[in-house]
């Protein structure tokens, strides 16, 4: 039967050894498996990390741990106990810390913190950041991590490592802290990119239909054109510069045991399909864009070849006014 501790993380008792050696030699005494709740929110197009760390995180007793990288920033925060790692899983009832992970593209993961604790963080991360989505909305996610700890040179099944609603793992370190959150992160953000697209095509198809009911664009459909291109750039730059779901962690590309869980976690939450499913969308709207473009140079180079009509036309009538004479007699003042 499972217990449940202060921070609601289910213990599970899996066996008895022994400890020996010193810290590079631990093996576990009265082990117990954790079950540790990850959630993940998108609450912005971009996040300071510079700031976050100084403004929020860094506090009378200096910086805590993390690790900063161009595209996020994990920091460890103090377990309730206050133990070490190695002391916290070692533990006749562990606990194990907690990790807030932002990524400078708009999500924030958050690893065995409890909710009341991450209210309190985002709210204050939310004064760094750049075009924040509006309360209410941010496009969210949750899963779980088992943690079990194993002795030795033992690995784990690679069926057991990933299933529907938890991943297991050996340890919390940094590196399994960087490969799950990378993918709760993504996913997030992909639901976010996807609904954006989505109305970007809701604009198109409207101007579509103005098109196909007056066959021209326009003046406020030309703004709104416009504001489609520039927001479906943005988003292609940020899903293939920032969001990088196509590429590999260093952390996984060097262990395959973090390599493991990325790849699993990865096709659990169909980071793929989903990523080609909104880059189709945006080639599709650009597609659009194209087509309509044209029908704007058309629209242009129509009323250009009027306006030439009508000075090729006036300047054959002041020819015809003054070879008929009339010319002088209308044109001369009185």
């Amino acid at each position: 039967m499972a217990e449940e501790n202060e921070l609601g993380l289910s213990k599970f008792k899996i066996r008895d050894s022994i400890r020996v050696g010193g810290k590079d030699d631990l093996r576990f005494a009265h082990d117990y498996s954790a079950k540790v709740p990850v959630r993940s929110i998108y609450i912005a197009s971009n996040i300071d990390l510079i700031s976050i760390l100084s403004k929020v995180f860094v506090g009378s007793q200096g910086s805590p741990e993390h690790r900063f990288s161009k595209t996020s920033l994990i920091v460890k925060l103090q377990s309730p106990s206050g133990n070490s790692v190695d002391e916290a899983l070692s533990a006749v009832s562990p606990d194990i810390f907690q990790y807030v992970v932002v990524f400078r593209y708009g999500s924030v993961v958050f690893l065995n913190v409890p909710i009341t604790r991450q209210h309190t963080i985002l709210s204050e991360i939310k004064k760094h950041c750049k075009d924040p989505v509006t309360a209410g909305f941010e496009k969210k996610d949750r899963y779980d991590i088992l943690v079990k700890p194993v002795s030795g040179k033992e690995e784990m099944d690679s069926d057991e490592i990933i299933q529907d609603d938890y991943a297991t793992v050996p340890r919390l370190d940094m590196n399994y802290v960087t490969v799950i959150s990378t993918i709760m992160s993504q996913t997030v953000a992909l639901d976010s990119y996807n609904i954006i697209v989505n109305e970007l095509l809701e604009v198109m198809e409207r101007i579509n239909s103005s098109i196909k009911k007056n066959g021209m664009i326009s003046s406020d459909e030309k703004e709104n054109l416009f504001k489609v291109i520039a927001q479906s750039n943005t988003l292609f730059n940020d899903i293939l510069t920032k969001l990088r779901v196509k590429e590999r962690s260093d952390t996984a590309w060097n262990h395959v045991e973090y390599d493991r869980v990325l790849e699993g976690m990865k096709e659990e939450f169909e980071l793929d399909e989903r990523f080609n499913h909104v880059t189709f969308k945006l080639n599709l709207i650009q597609q659009n864009v194209k087509f309509f473009l044209d029908i704007l140079q058309n629209q242009k180079s129509t009323s250009l070849e009027w306006i030439i009509i009508i000075l090729i036309g006036f300047e054959c009538a002041l020819m015809l006014l003054d070879m008929s004479g009339l010319g002088t007699v209308l044109l001369s003042p009185a």
